[in-house]
């Protein structure tokens, strides 16, 4: 299996800066989700 690493991540929208230098390691056999507003 394969593990997923994400390094340094950022997002602007416009002027605004909403997500600055994140990091987020997921290691084999781990299970994420991620779950917004709309569910």
């Amino acid at each position: 299996m394969a593990s997923v690493t994400l390094e340094k991540v950022n997002k602007v929208f416009g002027r605004d800066h909403i997500i600055k230098d994140v990091d987020l390691s997921i290691g084999d056999g781990e299970f994420v989700v991620f779950v917004g507003p709309s569910g």
